[in-house]
């Protein structure tokens, strides 16, 4: 009876049961905003491009509407993130990038990736050689072909080669040996120049299947002291303007297949020798008026990156300055959107600020913040070049 008791008095000593907590009631499932854009980019959407230099795995590109100053989207670009390409119709962004297993380590892919407009979603995705070159971005070293037919990848291991996909049909076309010679300068719907090693340039077809056939190569056109840019400018569908570190511009023709240096001329006048063209994006080329935006700076040698403290504007045709524009905040970035009422962009490298600027006299019509924080491209939609206005 002891142990009876004693097993009793242990099953009274057990806490109480604990009540059920009361019914939380289920919140209504709120949608998030949903904006669908355009069929196709108008001509003052913008894309700044962000390396996020600090993260060089989240690379993305941000649209803009630069009328009204409105964030759009953001698009994805991955481990050192070049920029984007358009379709020709501008309805469509190709964007290459290379993704690590391991987040900044592990087993590499580079693929490219095909973006609507109209919901920034990704779409098809090709897997390419994983060797793309890792540097500041050059567009050039992502050309997508006038007509839109085959995207070529530039790839430095330090082998010089180029990948081809076939953007058609979203397929992997192969890769070429460009021994000595770098990026693809477009020059018509399947041509391109190559700048080289010892200042030459070489000229570059596709074929039907997108084979590349490398043609011919000129005598060096610059001087190892002044070297040209790795960003020239497309004046035309088969003129470049190739400028120097120094401001000298060369213009190269591809029209027959063979590279064709053409009339040179300086930025610079007598006394403004201190005077240098820098930046990442350092020039814009407005083909309706045929005036070439110059990012400037006073500097030496080696400055090339530099931010300009001024934009020179100049009449490609005439070979003269025009204009003379003093920037309140330096930029490393210019761009200009390409229609008869154009907008001018600028933004500094580490700002996060795309500013935008009325042509005539860089007057600022609005910035747009919080853009990333590391700007180095911006990319108005393109033109056909047949439409370009031939100085």
């Amino acid at each position: 009876m002891a142990a009876l008791g004693l097993l009793v008095s242990s099953a009274d000593a057990r806490p109480a049961k604990k009540a059920a907590p009361p019914k939380v009631p289920v919140l209504a499932t709120e949608d998030v905003t949903l904006v669908e854009l355009k069929d196709r980019m108008p001509p003052h959407w913008v894309v700044v491009n962000d390396v996020v230099f600090t993260h060089l795995i989240d690379g993305r590109s941000y649209i803009v509407d630069a009328d009204s100053g409105t964030y759009l989207g953001t698009v994805p670009g991955g481990h050192s993130h070049v920029g984007v390409q358009f379709t020709p119709d501008a309805s469509t962004l190709l964007i290459p990038a290379t993704f690590f297993s391991r987040g900044s380590r592990g087993e590499r892919t580079d693929v490219i990736t095909w973006f609507g407009l109209k919901d920034l979603m990704p779409g098809a995705e090709v897997v390419i050689p994983p060797k793309r070159v890792q540097a500041l971005p050059l567009l050039s070293s992502i050309p997508l072909t006038d007509d839109g037919r085959f995207m070529l990848i530039y790839n430095f291991t330090p082998e010089q080669t180029m990948t081809v996909v076939d953007a058609a049909a979203k397929t992997l076309v192969g890769e070429f040996e460009t021994p000595g010679c770098a990026l693809a300068h477009m020059t018509g719907p399947r041509s391109f120049m190559m700048q080289c090693a010892d200042g030459s340039m070489q000229s570059g077809a596709l074929a039907e299947d997108g084979k590349i056939t490398l043609g011919a190569t000129t005598p060096p056109l610059f001087e190892r002291e002044d070297p040209a840019s790795d960003k020239p400018v497309r004046i035309a569908s088969s003129r470049w303007l190739f400028i120097t570190f120094s401001g000298a511009v060369a213009e190269v023709d591809n029209a027959t297949g063979t590279p064709t240096p053409g009339a040179r001329w300086k930025l610079t006048a007598a006394g403004e020798e201190a005077w240098r063209p820098g930046g990442l994006q350092p020039y814009a080329y407005h083909a309706p008026s045929g005036l070439l935006y110059v990012l400037m700076h006073e500097g030496g040698p080696g400055t090339h990156k530099h931010p300009g403290t001024e934009i020179w504007v100049f009449d490609v045709a005439a070979k003269k300055r025009v204009a003379r524009l003093p920037l309140e905040t330096p930029s490393t970035a210019v761009s200009i959107s390409n229609d008869a009422d154009p907008l001018l962009y600028t933004a500094l490298f580490g700002s996060g600020t795309l500013v935008v600027r009325r042509p005539s006299d860089a007057a600022i019509l609005r910035k747009v913040e919080g853009l990333g924080s590391d700007i180095t491209l911006i990319q108005a939609p393109p033109v056909a070049p047949a439409a370009a206005t031939a100085p």
